[in-house]
């Protein structure tokens, strides 16, 4: 009966000490030693010894490694490591197993040692002696083995215990330091898990939300308004929900991501929320739009006033004069600002403005228009410009023709500039998987790859001395980013530096609804 209650005993240190006592116990034992192997070590570093006369003795962690190291290299425990049985030594002075150590004050003439087995693995070793030959009986041994079992499946069941322990409270750190208001609920929207932020959102302490419903707080806030609604509809595993939010009480703008979780086991569900506080980032595209239209409609009149004044000086300018060549450099340089003036609009204007897909376009067809507006640049290169389209059975695709030609134009045109001449260039269309994909190929100088991450954002460019004489303001890559996925698709590049690059692009087959 004791030792059938090890089982629902937890601690591993109590389960040590109560296996050790019954042992000493129930067997009359003189002595008794146990030898813990822990976890992901190779060395044994706990020892616990138990006599009649004295309480137990843990010893230290050098102490232990010394003393299971030696009596498991050279000692009975070590026999029974390595065959994976229990032992009955009726004499140690006659049995080849036991060895005597010279510093030993046991005076054992008799002794068990039994393993701790757990599968293949040794979890631990218990030694019981005696100072009378021939005191241990078979039957010992065989109940001593079943104390063994059954302290090996309570040892067992504290190490998951204090490992479900532990990944718990690394769960509850995380969740409390993550700089987002996070919650779980379950099924019927009673929280389950709720961080310092959370708690401080709804206004109360994290302990005294758990069993609460969530709709107790729909009232609090506005945001929590929206996410009782989505809760409130029936569970389908899988489902998630990101959506922004506004919150009228604490004028904060959030983004909102809710997802189902789902435990197979016991058919248990919830949904796991997280809102993240985005109010400054969405001043920070306040006061961009707002720069955006001072950029459009304030600098266009002085930099036209600009080129206007150069125009009227050079009339009354001598030929001969060099105050030309200044105000033809002034000239250019005003109409490059004007020209990135443009580009960040038209930019701005694709990310923001509705989509229209007004047109059924053949895609091989657009393709081909493609390479007869570049092939002429290729050529001055002495460029071989090569194509190979896949379109076969494939429908036309709603899609705005203009942009999408853009697009083409502007990757193989980068294709055509940063390749030398004699180069190679390769378009390729195709279908696949749903997609239609357009890549274009070449042995160009080909891109370092610290630089491949930034490629598509606007005015990088990427500085090689081979390339400052390349006419470009690093806004035609960020402007292929914006148009594709605008068109719910996918921007991709893949280069190596002095071999060649590839650059592509793929929509979905399916019409992007407008």
């Amino acid at each position: 009966m004791a030792v059938s209650q090890l089982l629902t005993d937890l601690d591993r240190d109590r389960v040590l000490e109560r296996v050790i006592d019954l042992t000493v116990s129930s067997l009359g034992a003189t002595r008794a030693s146990l030898l813990l192997h822990p976890e992901h070590s190779s060395e044994w570093q706990q020892v616990i010894i138990k006599s009649q006369r004295d309480d137990i003795e843990r010893y230290d962690a050098e102490r232990s490694i010394h003393f299971a190291r030696r009596v498991l290299e050279q000692g009975l425990a070590g026999w029974v490591v390595r065959e994976r049985t229990g032992a009955l030594v009726v004499d140690t002075l006659e049995d080849a197993r036991w060895r005597i150590f010279p510093d030993s004050d046991s005076g054992a003439r008799s002794a068990i040692c039994v393993p701790f087995l757990f599968g293949d693995e040794v979890l631990g070793v218990l030694t019981v002696l005696h100072t009378e030959p021939g005191y241990f009986t078979e039957q010992d041994l065989r109940l001593l083995m079943i104390v063994a079992n059954q302290a090996t499946v309570a040892l067992r069941n504290s190490h998951l215990f204090n490992r479900m322990l532990q990944q718990q409270r690394q769960l509850e750190a995380i969740l409390h330091a993550m700089p987002e208001i996070l919650l779980v609920v379950d099924e019927e929207g009673r929280l389950l898990l709720a961080n310092d932020d959370a708690a401080q959102f709804l206004g109360a302490e994290a302990g005294h939300l758990y069993g609460r419903p969530l709709a107790d707080y729909a009232h609090s806030d506005s945001v929590f308004a929206l996410i009782h609604d989505i809760i409130a509809s029936p569970l389908q595993a899988g489902q998630s929900w990101s959506f922004d939010a506004h919150s009228d009480q604490r004028q904060r703008d959030y983004l909102v991501n809710i997802s189902v979780w789902q435990n197979p086991s016991d058919a248990v569900a919830g949904y796991v929320i997280a809102l993240r506080d985005v109010t400054t980032l969405r001043d920070l595209n306040r006061f961009k739009d707002e720069m955006l239209q001072i950029a459009s409609h304030d600098l266009r009149s002085p930099l036209a006033l600009i080129v206007g004044y150069c125009s009227l000086i050079a009339l009354d300018a001598p030929e001969d004069s060099p105050i030309l060549e200044y105000l033809d450099v002034i000239q250019k340089s005003t109409e490059r600002m004007k020209d990135l003036l443009d580009d960040l609009l038209r930019v701005e204007q694709i990310r923001t403005s509705p989509l229209e897909l007004h047109e059924e376009v053949d895609f091989a067809e657009l393709i081909n228009i493609v390479l007869n507006n570049l092939r002429p640049l290729a050529d001055s290169r002495k460029q071989q410009l090569n194509a190979h389209l896949e379109f076969d059975d494939v429908p036309g695709m709603l899609v705005n023709r203009v942009l999408i030609r853009e697009v083409m134009e502007n990757l193989l045109s980068n294709a055509i500039k940063y390749t030398p001449e004699y180069g190679h260039i390769r378009v390729l269309g195709y279908a696949r998987a749903g997609r239609l994909n357009f890549v274009v190929e070449d042995n160009g100088i080909g891109i370092p790859r610290k630089s491949l991450s930034r490629l598509f954002e606007s005015f990088y460019r990427v500085r090689r001395p081979e390339v400052e004489q390349v006419d470009g303001r690093g806004f035609g890559l960020s402007l292929v980013k914006t148009i594709v996925e605008r068109h719910r698709g996918e921007v991709w590049v893949e280069s190596e530096e002095n071999v060649g690059s590839r650059f592509g692009f793929w929509l979905p087959m399916q019409p992007v609804s407008m």
